[in-house]
């Protein structure tokens, strides 16, 4: 029998919210792990000279970290080489002086910054908070390429801070030094807890991840719940900071387009020029103010191409502009409510992240010159975005050992199209609470229940519009529970049907989706395999009159080498309702990735089986054999040079072997020489079959720190009609930036 899903009403969610908040409470129990370990920060007088060398005197007083051991597959296990790291800190750093051990051959090159995960390089978690809920990520290679970023549920390496690291190579071993300024991080106003601190090293020839303390994986909560205590830095301030980031673009561009003969009509030719401002300022060392005037995109890589052709739901990118990058962890909750790239074209905006007392704050402010699809937001109208203005706030409380409770609001306003004419603003808003925690070592869970409210004018069908204000809610619940043996998760989400989140994606309403997971590890010993898992994944999306709207089941295996491969091999057994039938798609999956070689390593994930062509109506719409490619290699032929071709591919027909009834490549083919940790050049052709369309994007670029750049670059563009290539777009712009800070 279907099950009918009790409608909501504003009194269960009331109701709901206070039951949120009442289990936070309830869970609040101490961790019964082991008591953390604990190591001392060693102050020292005057500066030491950050080379890598370790040969300053003041690295023979500090004491060392040295009881690193294997994390993953082989948790506990020891380790293949030995790492040593002390802490050392003055008036305005903490230090980190490092030893690697390295028998085998590194395995690491001269790369762009943060791009070093993929290769030997050891990197320093610290929570100034003390809390066990968000940590600063500070890493470097071998070469002294930097990673930094910062890890809440997982990381993130777009946040980018100006700090030194020197690296040098040497027989058997190498070694490093981070220095890092107090005030590149936000420090507690009145420290009640020590830092935290979690260490982890890549070993890529031996396949090995180890760290300090040993990380106990399945143990529930955040990764730095298990981290050390950094004793010794409770009298130490960030100070002030002010940095204030000037920029100025130009550009000549041109354009042509092809007629009806497939022939390119003259060209059209223009010159750009733009300038901006980002500014930040301590309000006090926890918080931080951050304004901009018009941000831009000029220095950044163009997005990857990705397969639009026959989907259901709308495409989504990733956000790349420094200033939604900044402190942008702050806004997340147990649902993906913020999909900052709505704001498509700030005027400016305004920021403010930290921390006030014990509640992490965040609170985000823009004027936006509109032109965002709304595609994807939920119910109503999607269309595009008008001039408006963006608003949205989070607060946190995390408390006790891995728990919290947050609230969220977020609030988007168009302006009238046509005051004189009586025209009207739309808006919508969102307001949520969320709790997450654990309940022992092994029992986590996470909840969060978001009210939407809108306001919009819609056609009335008699020439006229008619104002509605629809109220849509949403909530999740899910449940964890992980050992080293197993893994299992349970998970309810509601969305209703007058749900509408304006800076978020919702592509269902009126649904209810059901998940279960879960999966068993066995760890064989004198095997080529470090780990064989079987998996599994249950789904069921439920429409709001108890009708299947999806389902899914996916039971596979895991089979993790121990010569750096990995493969995942299943079946998935799926089908949805489309217009008004019903199609069963089932299909089978496999992943490979292939990393045992440093100088060529490649991933692939192939998928064939049953599809939906989906047509704008039943007679339209039909069932198809569908084959799915993703592949991706990275080839580096010396230690600055790294070229990563990939591939898309998407086939449809009306059955296995038989004739496409659509056949689409996405190729493109990234390569970077990085000449010096500062200077490198990229060149990025792609192409889209299904268009026919190639883009090359091509940048030179100079990077004394992060803030103070020179790029130069050239944006083109060919298309192909009739098999015949016509240059129909091209662009030669610089971009120069500075950073000013004190």
């Amino acid at each position: 029998m279907a099950i009918r899903p009790v409608p909501w009403k504003p009194v269960a969610m009331r109701r709901l919210f206070a039951l949120l908040f009442l289990l936070s409470l309830f869970a609040a129990v101490p961790s019964l792990g082991a008591e953390r370990p604990s190591v001392p920060a060693t102050r020292i007088a005057g500066k030491l000279h950050v080379d890598g060398r370790l040969d300053d005197a003041a690295w023979a007083t500090a004491p060392a970290i040295d009881a690193f051991r294997l994390i993953g597959a082989r948790e506990g296990q020891p380790c293949a080489e030995s790492t040593l790291v002390k802490v050392v800190y003055d008036d305005d750093r903490i230090v980190f002086g490092i030893w690697c051990s390295a028998r085998r051959p590194l395995r690491a090159s001269l790369t762009p910054r943060d791009r070093i995960t993929d290769g030997d390089h050891i990197s320093m978690h610290v929570d100034t908070d003390g809390d066990g809920q968000r940590a600063y990520i500070f890493g470097v290679n071998p070469y002294g390429v930097q990673l930094d970023g910062v890890l809440t549920v997982d990381p993130d390496f777009k946040w980018d801070a100006v700090w030194e690291a020197e690296a040098q190579r040497g027989d058997g071993a190498w070694t490093a030094e981070i220095a890092v300024p107090f005030r590149a991080m936000r420090l507690p106003t009145h420290a009640t807890r020590p830092w935290r601190l979690w260490i982890r090293r890549e070993i890529s020839a031996w396949n090995e991840v180890a760290s300090w303390p040993p990380l106990v994986e399945s143990q529930a909560g955040s990764v730095m719940l298990q981290a050390a205590d950094l004793t010794g830095l409770g009298s130490v301030t960030g100070g002030s900071n002010l940095t204030v980031e000037p920029y100025a673009f130009g550009a000549l561009l041109g354009a042509r387009t092809i007629d009806g003969d497939g022939i390119a009509t003259p060209w059209s030719n223009s010159e750009a020029d733009d300038a901006g401002l980002d500014v930040q300022t301590s309000v006090t060392q926890s918080l931080a103010l951050n304004a901009t005037i018009n941000p831009d995109f000029s220095q950044l890589e163009a997005d990857r191409l990705q397969v639009g052709a026959n989907r259901r739901f709308p495409l989504s990118y990733p956000e790349k502009r420094p200033f939604f990058l900044e402190g942008g962890e702050v806004f997340q909750t147990p649902l993906s409510l913020v999909y900052s790239r709505r704001m498509s074209d700030p005027d400016w905006g305004l920021k403010l992240t930290g921390r006030i007392g014990g509640v992490r704050t965040g609170t985000l402010v823009v004027r936006d010159a509109g032109g965002a699809s709304l595609a994807g937001v939920g119910a109503g109208p999607w269309g595009l975005s008008q001039r408006g203005t963006w608003a949205l706030t989070r607060e946190t409380l995390p408390y006790g050992n891995g728990q919290g409770v947050g609230l969220i609001f977020a609030g988007h306003v168009q302006d009238a199209e046509d005051p004189a004419g009586g025209g009207t603003s739309t808006s919508n808003a969102i307001v949520g609470l969320d709790a997450q925690g654990r309940f022992s070592d092994h029992w986590s869970y996470e909840s969060q229940a978001v009210r939407s409210e809108s306001r919009f004018d819609v056609d009335d069908g008699e020439g006229g519009l008619r104002r509605e204000s629809p109220g849509g809610t949403m909530w999740v619940a899910r449940l964890d529970h992980s050992s080293r043996r197993a893994h299992v998760g349970f998970g309810y989400r509601h969305v209703g049907e007058q749900y509408r989140n304006e800076i978020g994606t919702e592509d269902r309403i009126g649904v209810d989706y059901r998940r279960v997971s879960g999966q068993l590890n066995f760890y064989p010993e004198a095997s080529p395999f470090q780990r064989v898992s079987w998996t599994q994944m249950c789904m069921l999306i439920h429409d709001r009159t108890g009708r299947l709207d999806y389902y899914e089941f996916t039971p596979g295996i895991d089979w993790v080498l121990r010569k750096n491969q990995f493969v995942w091999t299943g079946m998935q057994f799926m089908g949805e309702h489309w217009q008004s039938r019903n199609y069963d798609t089932p299909r089978f999956h496999v992943y490979y990735d292939n990393s045992v070689w440093r100088a060529v390593s490649f991933s692939g994930d192939f998928d064939a089986g049953k599809g939906v062509w989906y047509g704008d109506d039943d007679a339209s719409s039909y069932s198809v054999w569908q084959e799915t490619y993703d592949l991706s290699a990275t080839v580096r032929p010396t230690a600055w040079i790294t070229v990563e071709p990939t591939a898309n591919h998407l086939r449809l027909a009306k059955h296995a072997g038989g004739e496409s009834l659509l056949s689409v490549w996405l190729v493109g083919a990234k390569t970077t020489a990085q000449f010096t940790r500062r200077l490198s050049v990229r060149f990025y052709p792609q192409y889209d079959s299904d268009s026919r369309h190639m883009v090359l994007n091509g940048l030179a670029g100079y990077v004394l720190h992060p803030g103070t750049v020179l790029y130069v670059g050239v944006n083109t563009g060919w298309d192909e009609p009739q098999r015949r290539e016509h240059l129909t777009s091209r662009q030669v712009f610089a971009k120069a930036s500075y950073r000013f800070q004190r």
